[in-house]
């Protein structure tokens, strides 16, 4: 039986005689002549959605070369292509979901505005992804093991383990990892690369297959700057309150020195009232916190994980704020 959505036409001939007067275009469910590419031209354009196109890599630069104000780029099962680059004077915000239908590599060459890059899931088929120019790159994530090769700058990391610990990004504020397990030395080796960090979000999802390999043990006289004059927020769902997730969380509790909230999404089936909160604040030992005016914040609901980014109201300050 066909599969209805894998269903494709080609680009209508009327994208041409509209795209001088667009805003926002969504272009899905087709393949993209190479031929079209040079021709076309938006110079009112804001917002480019491309799903499940066929496109040469030659011609996806072609489009975007024609994107004179372009600032929000969706990106999402692309076909036919082994290779992105992505060069814009003006784009502010890229969202990527299961970026390659195939296997692939995203390269954000030319990015002087970028501000967001936010990855809603990668899928098996992106090998690699490297940003090579964003200076003013603020928000960042979902990142995970899954993708073999993450680079920013100068920074490398394999599997989400980084190359190393002394080179570091410090204009991102807001980053969003997701792991199968509670990891609180794969999580720190992380943090040591982003010092200038201020809100951290750590997803658990049981489901994923992938983890870290070969992290750092860490050490408690090489202290991680974020913890000591920046991150105020850290944001964990998929809390259970078990022995591992407890560790992990205290951790943030008493070391974090300038934390204003550790904000606990917890799975549906765990009362967080009577006996079993009382329990959590003597695990946690909030008695003791690095951050006397830390305040933890306990909310139960959904455990799903596709709903840890909003990718539609983009003039939110935050995009992952409905984890919490």
């Amino acid at each position: 039986m066909n599969d209805p959505f894998e269903e494709r036409y080609l680009l209508p001939s009327s994208v041409l005689r509209l795209a001088s007067s667009l805003h926002v275009a969504k272009i899905g469910f087709c393949d993209f002549p190479k031929e079209f590419a040079p021709s076309l031209y938006f110079p009112l354009l804001k917002q480019l959605h491309l799903w499940r196109v066929s496109i040469s890599e030659d011609a996806f630069c072609q489009v975007l070369s024609g994107c004179h104000v372009l600032e929000t780029l969706f990106l999402r099962e692309l076909r036919d292509v082994g290779r992105l680059s992505v060069s814009s004077p003006t784009l502010r915000t890229i969202v990527i979901h299961n970026l390659f239908k195939g296997k692939g590599e995203l390269v954000i060459k030319e990015a002087p505005r970028l501000e967001r890059l936010l990855t809603h899931w990668l899928g098996s088929g992106t090998e690699a992804i490297r940003v090579v120019r964003a200076p003013k790159l603020q928000i960042l994530g979902l990142l995970s093991p899954c993708v073999p090769k993450f680079e920013i700058a100068n920074l490398v990391f394999q599997g989400l383990t980084p190359s190393s610990s002394k080179k570091t990004i410090h204009s991102v504020k807001v980053l969003a990892l997701m792991f199968s397990r509670p990891d609180l030395n794969g999580v720190l080796d992380i943090l040591r690369c982003f010092p200038c960090l201020e809100k951290l979000y750590v997803i658990w999802d049981e489901y994923m297959e992938t983890e870290m390999k070969n992290v750092r043990q860490y050490d408690p006289v090489d202290p991680i700057k974020c913890l000591e004059s920046h991150l105020k927020v850290v944001v964990l769902k998929n809390y259970r309150g078990g022995e591992e997730h407890v560790a992990f969380a205290k951790f943030f509790v008493l070391n974090a020195k300038v934390i204003k909230e550790i904000k606990f999404g917890v799975c549906k089936e765990v009362d967080i009232l009577g006996k079993w909160m009382t329990d959590q604040h003597r695990m946690l030992e909030v008695e003791t916190r690095a951050s006397r005016d830390a305040e933890l914040k306990f909310k139960s609901g959904s455990s799903r994980c596709d709903n840890c980014l909003d990718t539609h109201d983009l003039s939110i300050a935050d995009p992952f704020h409905c984890c919490f």
